[in-house]
């Protein structure tokens, strides 16, 4: 799910299908796109943290 809403901030595993975070900062430009990616992930695995 994260990687559809913030697709330059989050890239998907071929293999195993989990997404992981590009960077551990975020750009300005995308912190809208990665606070939605958040509060839409099924797992609650994505911690913001600032």
């Amino acid at each position: 799910m994260c990687s559809m809403i913030a697709p330059d901030s989050f890239v998907l595993d071929d293999v195993d299908g989990h997404a992981s975070p590009v960077s551990d900062v975020v750009p300005a430009d995308q912190a809208d796109a990665v606070r939605e990616a958040a509060h839409s992930c099924p797992e609650q695995a994505i911690v913001i943290e600032d």
